[in-house]
């Protein structure tokens, strides 16, 4: 009969954690903002054109892939660190090393 209080109790201190962790996600506030853009947009089509490439340079899939359809383009802004190795006149370039933030 003594395990039915504790139990109550546990239950009762398990809702307050809960509840205390929701309202700390709550009021938690971020900077960083994503908002849905329209795919005719002159840079969404040049950073899905871009993407598209680097995916098909880098795959040892014998077949090239391309979008087909755009279902929701979202944009947000990153701040980003590339090391390039680049040979202009050969028109050779790698990246090296990127980083980035969405500070």
């Amino acid at each position: 009969m003594m395990a039915e209080p504790w139990q109550a109790l546990r239950l009762l201190l398990a809702i307050l954690l809960t509840l205390m962790a929701l309202t700390y996600q709550a009021r938690k506030k971020t900077f960083l903002s994503v908002q849905e853009v329209t795919a005719i947009e002159n840079y969404a089509k040049d950073s899905l054109q871009w993407i598209t490439n680097q995916y098909n340079k880098e795959s040892d899939d014998k077949y090239h892939f391309r979008i087909f359809r755009v279902l929701k383009v979202q944009k947000r802004q990153v701040n980003c660190f590339f090391s390039v190795f680049a040979i202009p006149w050969v028109e050779q370039y790698k990246i090296l090393n990127k980083t980035c933030s969405s500070d």
